[in-house]
């Protein structure tokens, strides 16, 4: 598969097998509509099931600031393998420390594709969720609590390990989570869809900025969660709206006089 400007190809996606492979043309300046086309070229390539991809950025010239942005929050890949031919590629790719999936730039196809198929840790890491954990998740007062990393764009990879944190931490009972999103970003609709299908609560508080009010709104609306979830600007407001939704026989927290005014929606 090739991208294409007039009679010279901008870029080739092959299927390796084990992961897919784009390779740049020399002396391309990567544009908002080339890291587009190469998006749904890869997520064509991919049939319905996320793979690692291998980008080859050879000689490229540049890249605009529109594709940085949309090569941070592209998440058509299960991890991005980066290779470069020399220092001015490294310098050229650096904003990725920044991106959502996880990525990592190689000075050798090799030791990318060790990394990309899983046989071998190494390369320079260059997303953000490899620097830092994305939450962190506990049990308290009989409440699942979650507290995301402030600046942390939520993709379906992200969104399958919370939930997989939330059974283990709960694995005989369905419980009420309260999540502080402390400044997130933003989620994908891959992970909206993983939250909506698959966690397994008795009701969601999410406690947040303004635009954190957007989100719940947006996620009730077109996501239908299976469990009531409601948006707050504080804990303890959360808090109370969480003991309505206690399951039978985990202990609750002393009884507030607001809760009258707290339905469950």
């Amino acid at each position: 598969m090739t991208g294409e400007l007039g009679e010279q190809p901008r870029y080739t996606l092959t299927d390796d097998g084990a992961f897919l492979r784009l390779e740049w043309a020399a002396r391309v300046t990567i544009g908002a509509e080339d890291v587009l086309s190469t998006m749904a070229a890869v997520t064509a390539a991919s049939h319905g099931c996320k793979r690692p991809l291998l980008v080859d950025i050879g000689l490229v010239e540049a890249i605009t600031l529109e594709a940085r942005h949309l090569l941070i929050e592209d998440t058509c890949s299960s991890r991005t393998g980066v290779v470069g031919a020399d220092e001015v590629s490294k310098v050229l790719t650096a904003f990725n420390y920044r991106s959502v999936t996880p990525s990592r730039y190689f000075s050798t196809e090799a030791e990318a594709i060790e990394w990309l198929t899983g046989r071998a840790d190494g390369g320079e890491s260059t997303s953000r969720e490899a620097a830092r954990k994305p939450f962190r998740a506990w049990l308290e007062d009989g409440l699942v609590m979650v507290e995301w990393d402030a600046g942390m764009s939520v993709n379906a990879a992200v969104a399958e390990a919370l939930v997989a944190a939330v059974a283990a931490l709960t694995p005989a009972d369905r419980r009420p989570m309260l999540a502080l999103n402390n400044d997130m970003v933003s989620l994908t609709q891959e992970a909206l869809e993983v939250f909506a299908a698959r966690l397994d609560v008795s009701a969601l508080a999410i406690v947040g900025a303004e635009g954190d009010r957007v989100i719940a709104s947006y996620y009730k609306q077109l996501h239908s969660p299976p469990y009531p979830t409601r948006y707050f600007e504080t804990a303890r407001r959360a808090r109370q709206w969480l003991d309505l939704a206690r399951p039978t026989g985990v202990p609750a927290e002393p009884p507030t006089p607001a809760r009258s005014d707290l339905p469950l929606d």
